[in-house]
């Protein structure tokens, strides 16, 4: 198997130290290498940086050193300072990570535009995103939402990839506030088409249509509802469209399933998926 390469931006918050450990728990299983970034916040002054700069760095070496000498082979550190969302960026572009592990900062009920969310906008590899207190080693139980867009197959692949390394198993599932019988039979028969796909290299994965009312927000509820009810370790989710319907889906369902999860969410970019 390739080395995978997991870039893991860290402010020493909760979240930030499940994303952390959860990366650590994910390249044992994929002989990866992760790379645990620090960003100081660039400001106005550079007075007392050299301080700042020891103490993120005995932090930093801290998070290494509860590992045993095998594991630390694998974890590298990294302290920039600048603004925090160019630098990350930068360096994802530098490093081309397989997976972005990150803590969430998104919150419930804050309407302006998190480091998170506008981080979903730029980055090429998948993110994935700790937004609960989810803090379960492996990945048992994986939540795949689809609906009619062509995206679907990208958000399978990569579900195919995690559950392989983590003999997972899959739910195929679709939101729907719709009561139009030809729309449910058409959903009915993407979600059967995509466990077909699952059935065939004998991964275990049932489906379902999830009930809602109309409306983003309720078919994000009815998603996570879903993930709590079986005890999900994860959603994957497309983050963005090729469509005019774009700028909807990243400023809706995306982030109403960020802010609302309590499970992570694997964000796949239709754009990095092209490119790497």
């Amino acid at each position: 198997m390739a080395k995978n390469i997991i870039l893991v931006p860290t402010n020493f918050s909760s979240r930030a130290n499940i994303a952390y450990r959860q990366s650590i728990n994910f390249a044992e299983r994929t002989n990866g290498d992760v790379y645990l970034l620090n960003v100081i916040p660039q400001k106005g002054k550079k007075e007392n940086l050299d301080l700042e700069i020891d103490v993120i760095h005995n932090q930093v070496l801290n998070l290494v050193e509860d590992y045993s000498d095998n594991l630390r082979r694998r974890i590298h550190t990294r302290i920039e300072y600048g603004p925090v969302n160019t630098t990350i960026i930068k360096v994802e572009k530098e490093l081309k990570p397989d997976f972005m592990f990150i803590g969430s900062d998104a919150a419930r009920n804050d309407h302006n535009r998190s480091v998170t969310l506008k981080l979903i906008d730029k980055v090429s590899c998948p993110l994935v995103v700790f937004a609960g207190r989810y803090d379960k080693d492996g990945c048992n139980r994986i939540v795949l939402p689809v609906d009619l867009t062509k995206e679907t197959k990208q958000k399978v692949d990569l579900t195919l990839k995690i559950a392989r390394i983590y003999g997972s198993k899959v739910y195929v599932v679709s939101a729907t506030g719709s009561k139009d019988e030809k729309t449910l039979q058409q959903l009915d028969k993407r979600i059967n088409d995509v466990k077909a796909i699952f059935d065939k290299l004998n991964i275990e994965c049932e489906t379902k249509i999830l009930k809602s009312t109309q409306g983003v927000e309720a078919m994000a509820n009815a998603v996570n509802d879903f993930a709590d009810d079986i005890e999900a370790s994860a959603i994957v989710i497309m983050t963005r469209q090729e469509t005019k319907l774009q700028k909807f889906f990243v400023g809706s369902m995306a982030t109403e399933l960020i802010k609302k999860a309590n499970v992570p969410i694997v964000c796949v970019s239709p754009k990095g998926l092209i490119n790497k």
